[in-house]
């Protein structure tokens, strides 16, 4: 691994469970709460990170020192204040305009973040680059995950990059592309016999008993943190917070963690409102949309989405209070208009990606069928370029 950064963030003060409400002291061995711990069938204890905001504020508000860049531009709010010296560096990536698609949605502006010029191409490098520097800080080389193939890819790079050993699980149906990938990145590939939810069992089990540092970004609550980095830097390139925001939603862990994004960047006084937050899952695997309902998800079919086919999304109540704060909602599409969606981003705005990015699009058409978009300001977040 490279040198060691400083164990925790300077502003990091305590955990807060989502499950529980309980606080607990702040700790780089922090998981899941200590009161409530995996919970029951539905929800774990999933603990967020809680700073002091008046010392971050102060920090920002004498700005940046020039070095850092990425990530860890943003440390006043990270739980670990630096990488390790020639580490691989994400985030800092591109705020792209789509006035072609913003016009045919009746929007005043449309932009993609794109997360594909991230050093794997996706915006997981983001939790990923935490997940190495606290490894680093602890003393440990060897880290796990569990992942339909981009959050693997991203561990497997960046333990390439510094030396350590990435342990991965994927499901069984996983891209004969992505395990080539792994492999070149010199990860130990276990190939579940089941889906995404059962890989993640799986890792879970055998990282933990093995002494492993986890990039479980579902589990581990430092990883969300590398993520809300999305949300600083949105607002920082438009200058102002955008009406809408939308992802693909998995987990639940990207587009909380964007929410919980720009309700940081209000604590602080540098954004006066919370854009509203959009999800979008695959109308064949839909757990969330269904949940947010108050209903039971009917969907048992599958998806072309590979990154968003959880059926057991383990950052549900993380994601569930991001919209609640910002008044926004979930949206279910078939695998028929994320290919037009597809189609749609690489003819009319020059951006070609994972099909699972392109949901987003989908999900923002299907929105404005049933509500009006004029005079509003999108960002659809681009989560990776690689092939589902």
């Amino acid at each position: 691994m490279s040198t060691s950064p400083p164990l925790l963030g300077r502003n990091l003060a305590e955990m807060r469970c989502l499950r529980c409400g309980a606080l607990h002291p702040a700790s780089a061995s922090a998981y899941l709460c200590p009161t409530c711990g995996r919970g029951d069938a539905a929800d774990a204890g999933i603990l967020d990170a809680q700073y002091d905001y008046e010392a971050a504020r102060a920090e920002m508000e004498r700005g940046f020192d020039g070095v850092r860049r990425g990530v860890f531009r943003w440390d006043a709010l990270l739980p670990v204040a630096a990488q390790g010296a020639g580490a691989l560096e994400a985030g800092g990536t591109p705020l792209v305009a789509a006035p072609v698609l913003a016009k045919r949605l009746g929007l005043r502006e449309l932009w993609l973040k794109d997360e594909t010029a991230n050093p794997t191409r996706c915006l997981k490098d983001r939790a990923t680059s935490v997940a190495v520097a606290m490894a680093a800080a602890r003393g440990m080389d060897q880290l796990f995950c569990a992942s339909a193939g981009n959050a693997a890819i991203s561990l497997a790079g960046f333990c390439a990059n510094g030396g350590a050993r990435a342990h991965v699980w994927v499901p069984a149906r996983v891209s004969d592309e992505r395990l080539a990938w792994l492999r070149r990145f010199g990860a130990t590939v276990h190939v579940s016999a089941g889906d995404y939810d059962a890989a993640f069992d799986e890792a879970e089990d055998e990282g933990h008993r093995r002494g492993w540092y986890s990039r479980n970004c579902a589990f581990n609550p430092f990883l969300v943190e590398g993520k809300k980095t999305v949300a600083f830097e949105i607002a920082e390139q438009l200058g102002r917070v955008p009406d809408l925001v939308v992802a693909p939603v998995g987990d639940g862990c990207t587009l909380g963690a964007i929410g919980k994004g720009f309700r940081e960047l209000r604590e602080i006084g540098r954004a006066d409102d919370l854009p509203r937050l959009l999800g979008v899952q695959a109308e064949g695997v839909q757990p969330l949309v269904a949940r947010l309902n108050g209903s039971v998800s009917n969907a048992d079919g599958g998806t072309r989405a590979a990154s968003i086919a959880v059926r057991r999304p383990r950052n549900a109540l993380r994601l569930l209070h991001e919209l609640r704060a910002s008044g926004g909602t979930l949206v279910a599409v078939p695998d028929a208009e994320t290919e037009a969606a597809s189609a749609a981003l690489a003819r009319d705005a020059g951006v070609t990606c994972e099909f699972t990015s392109a949901t987003a699009l989908a999900g923002l058409a299907r929105l404005a069928q049933s509500e009006s978009l004029e005079g509003k300001t999108a960002v659809l977040v681009i989560t990776g370029g690689r092939e589902d």
